[in-house]
C-alpha cells in the first residue's frame, strides 16, 4: 500500500484519551487507544500499524536540526545566519531533554510544552529576540511537519510580542575623550581600532578587518564594502574621507608595515610576510577572527576603565539592556556631524545607509560636504595638536566641542519607529510571521506614536 503523508499520528482528544489518525490510498481512518498515558498509546499505534506493513513516523528531537539544514525547501542563507538559527535550535532541544525528558520526537511537542518553555524564555529576554526566537522555531517545524509527522503544529497559536527595543545611545564629547584615553593605555591597537571607530562611524567587524585595499593615503579617502552593505546593497562601497587624527595613525602604522617589509626582504632567508600584513590593523583582526570573546572582554573593560555606562536595569526585564557600546560610535558620528550643519543625506551616505545610488552621487559630485562631515568629528588627546593648523576642521570642531560639552548625557531611548518597522517587513518578507501577525504588530508599534 502506499503511504501517504502525516499518517500514524496521535492526537490527544478532550476526554485526554489519545486517538490513532492515519491516511491509506485516500481514506483516513480513526481508532481511539482508549488510554491517556502516551507510551501506550504509541504502543498500540505500532500494533496498528504492523499488520498493515506501515510504521509510525518518528523524526527525534536530536536529528530534527540536521534535516532542516539538508532539507530542500530551505531557504539559502549565510553561514553565521545558519549558526544562529542552529544555536536557537538547540537551546530548544536542550531544554525539551532537561524539563520533558518523555518527549523525545518532533511530532510528540505538545502546545502545553511551547507554552511553558516560552513563558521561561520570556522572563529573561527582550520582546526582539522573543520574536525572533518564536519565529527561528516556527519556521523549523513547519519546514519538518511532513516529514515528522506533525498533525498540529504547536507553534501556530503562540503570537508575538509587541517590540521594546532599546536604541544604542550616542556618546557625550566628554564620554569619547575618555575612552580613547583608555583605549591609549591599553596600547597602540586598541587606540587604532577606537580612532578607526569614532572617525569612520563604521561598524566594529569593518574597523577590525579594515585592509589597507580600502584606505587610498594619497587621497585621504577610505573606500570600503560594509559587510551589512554586501548583503542589502549589491556590494557598493561607501567613501569615508581620514580625519587628521586617524591619518597620523595610519601613517604611523603604515611606516612600521614598510619598515618590516624591508627587513623581511634583506633576511638572509628571506620568509614570506603574513597574509595578516593586508589589514590595517592585523593583531585586532586575528581577534575578530579567531578569539571574539577576548575582543568583547578588552573593549568592556576599556568602557569600565572610562568610567561609561554599557548596560542598565529596564523596567520588567530580568537582564540589564545595553545602551552603549563600540556601536555608539556609530551613532556619535551621525550625530555629531549632523549638529555640525552636515546635511544629514551626506552623512547617511558616509554611513552606508542610503541607496547605492545615493552613495555614488555624493562621492564623485559632493567630496567636499564629505570632507566637510568627517573633518566635524573633533581630534581628541594627543591627536588635538595635529589639528591645531587646520582651520576649517578646528573651527568646525570647536564649535561642535562646545555645544556637545554644555549638553547634558544623551538619554536612553528607543528605537526609531521606522527601524522597527523595517524589521518587521524583513521578517514578513522572508516569510517567519504572517500577514496578520505582520498587520498586528505594525499596528502596535504605529499605536506609539
Amino acid at each position: 500500500m502506499a503511504r501517504e503523508k502525516g499518517t500514524g499520528n496521535l492526537q490527544q482528544e478532550k476526554s485526554g484519551r489519545w486517538t490513532v489518525r492515519i491516511g491509506i490510498n485516500g481514506r483516513r481512518l480513526s481508532r481511539s487507544t482508549g488510554t491517556t498515558d502516551r507510551d501506550k498509546a504509541e504502543a498500540f499505534l505500532n500494533r496498528f500499524l504492523a499488520p498493515l506493513g506501515l510504521g509510525a513516523i518518528r523524526l527525534p528531537l536530536a536529528e530534527a536540526w540536521h534535516h532542516y539544514e539538508m532539507s530542500p525547501k530551505r531557504r539559502d542563507i549565510s553561514k553565521a545566519t545558519l549558526d544562529t538559527k542552529r544555536s536557537v535550535w538547540m537551546h530548544f532541544a536542550r531544554w525539551m531533554e532537561k524539563f520533558h525528558l518523555e518527549i523525545g520526537h518532533l511530532a510528540e511537542v505538545t502546545q502545553e510544552a511551547v507554552a511553558e518553555y516560552l513563558m521561561q524564555f520570556k522572563c529573561h529576554h527582550a520582546a526582539t529576540t522573543y520574536n525572533n526566537h518564536v519565529c527561528v522555531l516556527r519556521e523549523v517545524f513547519r519546514l519538518l511537519a511532513d516529514k515528522a509527522g506533525i498533525a498540529h503544529d504547536p507553534w501556530a497559536d503562540v503570537q508575538l510580542r509587541a517590540d521594546d527595543s532599546v536604541s544604542r545611545r550616542e556618546l557625550t564629547l566628554d564620554e569619547v575623550n575618555r575612552l580613547y584615553e583608555a583605549a591609549s593605555k591599553e596600547g597602540a591597537h586598541w587606540r587604532l581600532l577606537f580612532a578607526t571607530g569614532i572617525y569612520t562611524g563604521l561598524r566594529l567587524g569593518d574597523c577590525c578587518r579594515l585592509s589597507w585595499e580600502c584606505v587610498n593615503l594619497d587621497r585621504n579617502v577610505i573606500q570600503v564594502i560594509p559587510e551589512k552593505t554586501k548583503k542589502h546593497a549589491h556590494g557598493k562601497p561607501v567613501t569615508i574621507p581620514i580625519h587628521p587624527t586617524l591619518l597620523a595613525e595610519l601613517m604611523e602604522v603604515r611606516g612600521k608595515r614598510e619598515e618590516g617589509r624591508e627587513e623581511a626582504a634583506t633576511a638572509s632567508s628571506p620568509l614570506p610576510l603574513p597574509s595578516s600584513l593586508s589589514y590595517v590593523n592585523p593583531v585586532i583582526a586575528d581577534l575578530y577572527n579567531n578569539r571574539n570573546w577576548e575582543l568583547d572582554e578588552v573593549i568592556r573593560r576599556i568602557f569600565t576603565a572610562a568610567n561609561v555606562t554599557m548596560s542598565v536595569k529596564m523596567e520588567g526585564r530580568s537582564r540589564k539592556s545595553v545602551v552603549a557600546s563600540f556601536h555608539s560610535f556609530r551613532h556619535t558620528f551621525v550625530s555629531l556631524s549632523a549638529n555640525a550643519g552636515v546635511p544629514l543625506p551626506v552623512v547617511q551616505s558616509i554611513v552606508g545607509h542610503c541607496s547605492t545610488a545615493m552613495t555614488r552621487h555624493y562621492y564623485h559630485e559632493s567630496e567636499d560636504a564629505l570632507r566637510q562631515a568627517v573633518a566635524a568629528i573633533p581630534a581628541l588627546g594627543a591627536g588635538a595638536s595635529l589639528c591645531a593648523g587646520a582651520a576649517t576642521t578646528g573651527d568646525v570642531a570647536r564649535s561642535v566641542g562646545e555645544a556637545a560639552t554644555a549638553a547634558p548625557a544623551a538619554p536612553v531611548r528607543r528605537e526609531s519607529v521606522s527601524a522597527r518597522l523595517r524589521r518587521l517587513a524583513n521578517l514578513l518578507s522572508q516569510g517567519l510571521i504572517s500577514d496578520a501577525e505582520h498587520a498586528a504588530q505594525r499596528a502596535r508599534i504605529l499605536a506609539e506614536i
